[in-house]
């Protein structure tokens, strides 16, 4: 009997690692030709800079060169096969292999949940797995050819090896910690933060040091380790150091943009957010799902209570004691910053399918039912990318609704402006004239104003191409008196233009994601609006209507 339930959980677990791999790597090419992620778009063109002949400086400082050049060395290998017919890095290409590495390093990471998870629920693992299979932000981050599945690959890493070094206190693993924690912060220089569970790992364990050598030879390890952190940054990093001028720059600006020394209209939207609410509310229940989130809450309480059992040994009580502190801090490190992107908490995305496999586990043959609906929203957000990008449906349903000749009013700073040519469709023939607006500083620069009612004059269709524009702005009407007014007079159809079609993806006709963080939608599944006019007035009268 033991023998046919261990082959019936390896051909589960195997079916369920299959999965991972499908729902990593299903859909990697969406939206190609186009890169309508800002960070994606500039680190692959930052690899089409480099040359090993050259100069391998990409002129990018933004994050480390580590991935760009495992990105760049493996493509080199790739396109010297003889079949490959682009023999030069062109900006697609690049954005292929940046979101395989994050595909690949994804499916990593759920490896690495479904390990870790035995040290907390040796009988239950497959339920952290294939939670940790269908968490909606896991999967949108191996889809974003960026560093956040990279980095949450290195954190689950360097906390595993953390683990077995509290095991075993082998030479091996602080070397592998050290490495890994190197190229971490090759990869970005906040990853220094994954150094916590290490320092977590060394307090443990100094207090189960007897004698004066053995307190040396642990020491040592860990100077060793540290050495090699930093050997693995400046190797993987190089221009960390070679273009310090540039490199501090950047990090100096990233920095006052994260704290909120430096206001960019790209972050308008935590103007009076708090601290620690935001997260609860805009990304965790959209990243995770809620039944995730809330069962892996749970989870999180139910582990910290054990730490105080006196039933739970100590070598289990560390275990559990080292993956809650190191989420505490990470999670509170982040969450009091003035800018609080969805990626800046994606490394920690993984400990709620970890620790919701504890209180799931507990339901017996209710977990099941639960199981269906926690993975529910996950499966559901798989179409973002098995389906055709929202950007191709809308701008088909443009090409084919819109009269030729039509004027086209939309917000800019998009990163892909509508309509984009989908390569399965046939285009007619058709001539917009496309005005691109603003929006963002209409209240600051005067010059502004006067084009806008131009352009409301001649337009004879408005998109709106996402939320991040309106929903950022409508909170604060005595600060962008203007732009409220504006997106006030569209929606009410005072404006003259009446709502035509709205295309929604499918998650976010269910979850209504359009709440959530700016950046959980608009770079991968906006919602797009289109109004059409219906009653033609002259500049003066718009005027008199932004006046009232």
């Amino acid at each position: 009997m033991k023998l046919i339930k261990k082959l019936k959980n390896n051909w589960l677990f195997a079916f369920i690692f299959v999965l991972a791999i499908i729902t990593r790597f299903g859909g990697l090419t969406w939206c190609f030709p186009y890169s309508p992620h800002p960070d994606e778009w500039n680190m692959a063109s930052a690899i089409t800079r480099l040359n090993w002949q050259k100069s391998l400086n990409p002129y990018f400082f933004a994050y480390g060169q580590f991935p760009l050049y495992f990105v760049y060395f493996f493509t080199t290998l790739y396109n010297l096969f003889p079949w490959i017919k682009i023999k030069s890095i062109n900006a697609l290409e690049a954005t292929f292999f940046l979101r395989f590495l994050s595909a690949i390093t994804s499916v990593g990471l759920v490896y690495l949940v479904y390990i870790i998870s035995k040290k907390i629920l040796p009988k239950r693992t497959l339920v952290s797995l294939i939670l940790a299979v269908f968490t909606p932000g896991l999967i949108q981050i191996s889809h974003f050819g960026t560093t956040e599945s990279l980095l949450s690959f290195f954190f689950f890493l360097i906390i595993f090896f953390c683990l077995k070094i509290l095991e075993k206190p082998r030479l091996k693993y602080y070397v592998l910690t050290g490495i890994f924690l190197g190229l971490a912060v090759g990869t970005k220089i906040s990853a220094l933060v994954f150094g916590f569970p290490v320092l977590i790992t060394f307090i443990l364990l100094i207090r189960k040091t007897k004698n004066i050598k053995d307190f040396f030879v642990f020491l040592g390890k860990y100077f060793l380790a540290f050495i090699l952190m930093v050997l693995f940054t400046v190797v993987s990093s190089p221009f960390l150091i070679l273009a310090f001028k540039e490199s501090r720059g950047a990090l100096f600006y990233e920095t006052s943009v994260a704290v909120g020394q430096i206001l960019v209209f790209y972050t308008r939207q935590f103007v009076d957010t708090k601290p620690v609410v935001f997260q609860l509310q805009k990304i965790f229940p959209y990243a995770l799902g809620w039944p995730i989130f809330i069962f892996g809450t749970f989870g999180i309480f139910l582990s910290i209570i054990n730490l105080f059992k006196k039933t739970v040994n100590q070598n289990k009580k560390a275990v559990y004691f080292l993956l809650i502190s190191t989420l505490g801090f990470y999670f509170f490190s982040q969450a009091f910053l003035f800018t609080k992107w969805t990626r800046f908490v994606s490394p920690i995305f993984a400990f709620f399918p970890l620790f919701a496999g504890i209180p799931l586990s507990r339901l017996g043959n209710l977990k099941y039912i639960t199981l269906a609906l926690a993975i529910f929203p996950g499966v559901l957000f798989l179409t973002v990318y098995f389906l055709p990008n929202i950007r191709f449906t809308a701008s088909e349903w443009i090409y084919k609704n819109i009269p030729a000749d039509s004027q086209i009013l939309y917000d800019t700073g998009n990163v892909v402006d509508l309509p984009i040519r989908s390569p399965n469709f046939q285009f007619p023939i058709s001539n917009f004239s496309s005005i691109s607006f603003d929006f963002y500083h209409l209240d600051e620069t005067s010059e502004l104003f006067p084009k806008l009612l131009e352009s409301l004059e001649s337009a004879d269709y408005i998109i709106v191409p996402s939320r991040r524009i309106f929903s950022n702005h409508l909170r604060f009407p005595e600060k962008f008196p203007l732009t409220v007014r504006y997106y006030q007079l569209l929606f009410s159809g005072e404006l003259g233009f009446t709502p035509v079609v709205k295309i929604e993806p499918i998650y976010s006709q269910i979850f209504k994601d359009e709440q959530a963080e700016e950046t959980f939608s608009v770079f991968d599944h906006p919602t797009v609006r289109v109004y059409k006019k219906n009653n033609r007035l002259n500049k003066s009268q718009y005027e008199t209507l932004f006046k009232n």
